[in-house]
């Protein structure tokens, strides 16, 4: 348990803020790092790359391949033209193809940006998703300020006026953190391979066929929970689920384990389980048939799982 508690505690402030890190520099740049090479008539300078060495796959600027390009910078003011070496705009395919260009900036090559305003507006969704997911992976280590409280065995009548007093619709509604991964994952191979897939290279056209795999089953899943996901309606008639239903007269026992799964007996024919359930739902399912069921119903203890 010390060895799993050390790891934890390295995952979550080592591991996820350099991930961070390098996820949102890769959004970022992915869009900055779009240059122009059509319009040069409001360009003060035009850059053409003569020659690129390639630098990775992971850098400070993000995952993918960084490419630092020699090239010939011509100022269309006074005509001078200078060499200079520039990194993370100019690729292999834009060698001897004019690029607009705004000039130096200290010491730096700044290109025309047409999309860098695109990065600044996916970045800062992405930082508030990754900040929840810091703090759901990071809080369990935070000191604890309260002794939890064991949950009761039974159940117990609220004392509140906000008990059920119709059909209880209840569907399944767990969080699922590594689906999010997985979808960021599969983000990030599309912006990374993107640029140079579907053009000779096998390597980048699998990895984005691949990426764009991942995003579609993430999202597939998720849909796929919502429209075939567990479902389970309270009612003082009885339980109705997904093709089926019962009255309270057909249903011997019901009883919901700690693993939120709702198991109903009929009295005649074999059990039905319905779940997993999220703790939120579970609490619901447990209120709605305290209130309403007129079969023998248990609840098993949750605090020992």
């Amino acid at each position: 348990m010390k060895a799993v508690r050390i790891l934890h505690r390295i995952f979550a402030f080592l591991v996820i803020p350099v991930l961070g890190y390098l996820l949102g520099a890769t959004i970022f740049n992915y869009f900055s790092d779009k240059v122009e090479t059509e319009d040069l008539s409001e360009a003060s300078h035009v850059i053409v790359a003569t020659s690129c060495d390639r630098h990775g796959p992971v850098t400070l600027r993000g995952f993918g391949w960084v490419y630092e390009c020699r090239a010939t910078v011509t100022n269309k003011v006074n005509g001078n033209v200078v060499t200079t070496t520039a990194r993370g705009f100019l690729r292999p395919e834009l060698i001897g193809r004019q690029v607009a260009g705004e000039g130096f900036n200290r010491g730096d090559l700044q290109p025309v940006r047409p999309y860098a305003g695109w990065g600044m507006v996916l970045l800062l969704p992405f930082g508030i998703l990754w900040f929840y997911v810091y703090i759901a992976v990071a809080w369990r280590l935070l000191p604890e300020r309260r002794k939890s409280r064991r949950k009761p065995m039974r159940y117990q009548r609220p004392d509140s006026s906000t008990e059920p007093d119709r059909a209880v619709r209840v569907f399944a509604g767990r969080r699922r953190v590594w689906l999010f991964f997985v979808f960021l994952l599969g983000c990030v191979g599309v912006f990374v391979y993107n640029s140079s897939a579907f053009q000779g290279d096998a390597v980048a056209t699998g990895a984005v066929v691949g990426a764009w795999a991942l995003v579609v089953l993430v999202i597939a899943a998720v849909a796929w929970r919502l429209v075939r996901g567990p479902m389970i309606a309270i009612s003082p008639d009885g339980l109705e689920w997904r093709g089926a239903q019962l009255s309270w007269a057909e249903i011997q026992e019901v009883r919901l384990t700690r693993r939120q799964v709702l198991i109903i007996q009929p009295r005649n024919g074999d059990a039905v389980r319905i779940g997993r359930f999220g703790t939120e739902q579970a609490t619901r399912i447990h209120v709605a048939i305290g209130q309403f069921s007129q079969a023998t119903y248990a609840r098993e203890d949750i605090s020992s799982a």
